[in-house]
């Protein structure tokens, strides 16, 4: 299997989970008489362009990882990348007001936290990109795009797969979310030069008393 048909096939099961993620846990939007409009009263304002910039932010982000856009259509890749940025800076800033404001006390720290990542990591993928260090860039929008992917995780998963959860549990899933969020893009982006299967590691390292007797030599 190649690693675009890989790709695709991963977009499209994120597409059906985000399916499922706004009919489970979203429902409530299509009932007005259900207590969670009492409870967002408060931070509508800010609610609203949070999640209309989320949405843009988080279906632009699988086009960046498109080859076929970024061979072909360079400016378009870099017009949705401004885009994204933009949605993105939207979106996380009023998500840390809403987490530092209008949290829940349970949660409040790991939402925070979580927002203010995901502003962080944007804008350093943003600079990146800008200096021109593809690889750093990559690295940082997977980081990124893997914190956008949290609007699916932190509600697919708890409400779906492992319904039921206490506060502490939910709490210590949200944080593991963060984690990998951070580490995975790592891995993938920088793990395989550790890797002994992969190409270019067959020469083992020198031994460590020719490495110590080359930089005595080379002391003045």
């Amino acid at each position: 299997m190649t690693a675009t048909i890989l790709r695709r096939i991963t977009f499209v099961l994120l597409g059906i989970f985000t399916l499922a993620t706004i009919y489970v846990h979203e429902g409530w939007l299509l009932k007005p008489s259900d207590p969670e409009w009492t409870h967002i009263a408060p931070f509508r304002w800010w609610l609203i362009p949070h999640v209309a910039t989320g949405i843009v932010a988080f279906l632009i982000a699988p086009l960046q990882f498109s080859a076929t856009i970024r061979r072909r259509w360079l400016a378009l890749h870099r017009w949705l990348g401004r885009t994204y940025v933009f949605a993105t800076l939207i979106a996380s800033g009023a998500a840390l007001y809403i987490g530092l404001v209008h949290q829940d006390p349970a949660n409040k720290a790991v939402m925070s936290v979580m927002a203010a990542l995901w502003l962080v990591t944007t804008l350093f993928a943003w600079f990146a990109a800008r200096r021109r260090n593809l690889q750093q860039h990559r690295l940082w929008v997977m980081r990124s795009y893997g914190l956008t992917l949290t609007f699916v995780t932190t509600r697919f998963i708890p409400d779906v797969i492992v319904p039921g959860l206490n506060y502490i549990d939910t709490t210590a899933l949200y944080w593991g979310f963060v984690v990998g969020s951070l580490l995975i893009p790592d891995l993938i982006v920088n793990g395989g030069a550790v890797l002994p299967w992969r190409r270019g590691f067959a020469t083992p390292p020198p031994p460590q008393d020719a490495v110590v007797a080359e930089l005595v030599d080379a002391l003045p």
